[in-house]
């Protein structure tokens, strides 16, 4: 474990422990960089490399906010043919995929499914 210099600002402390070893590590370099190279006072350094990590990765701050539900699209073969399932819960649609004879295929972002099979528009309707 390294030893970082604490924080000046205490929000900023308090997020601060919250990241990862590599997160933490990326959040004191660009804070240095930024205090150097900016000529701005530290504290002010570290509120905008916070932000940089942020804007990298929203939930590098472990424990700020509730996990954000992550909608997916699972591609799958029913019965010989290609469906599209949007789920919220990649496990319960594996199950229910299972118990109705379903395959698998892919795990994709619902933006590109969108874009891509229904020319940007779609409907959603329940899988029986």
């Amino acid at each position: 474990m390294q030893n970082h210099p604490i924080p000046k600002d205490a929000i900023v402390i308090e997020m601060a422990e919250r990241l990862d070893a590599d997160d933490r590590e990326a959040f004191e370099e660009r804070a240095a960089i930024i205090e150097y190279d900016g000529q701005l006072p530290r504290a002010h350094a570290e509120c905008l490399a916070l932000l940089e990590v942020l804007r990298r990765d929203q939930s590098a701050v472990k424990g700020a906010m509730p996990p954000m539900r992550r909608s997916v699209v699972l591609q799958v073969e029913i019965d010989g043919g290609t469906e599209w399932l949007l789920t919220a819960d990649l496990a319960i649609a594996r199950v229910h995929l299972a118990d109705i004879g379903g395959r698998e295929v892919a795990v994709l972002d619902p933006a590109d499914v969108i874009h891509e099979q229904y020319s940007g528009v779609a409907v959603l309707g329940m899988l029986r």
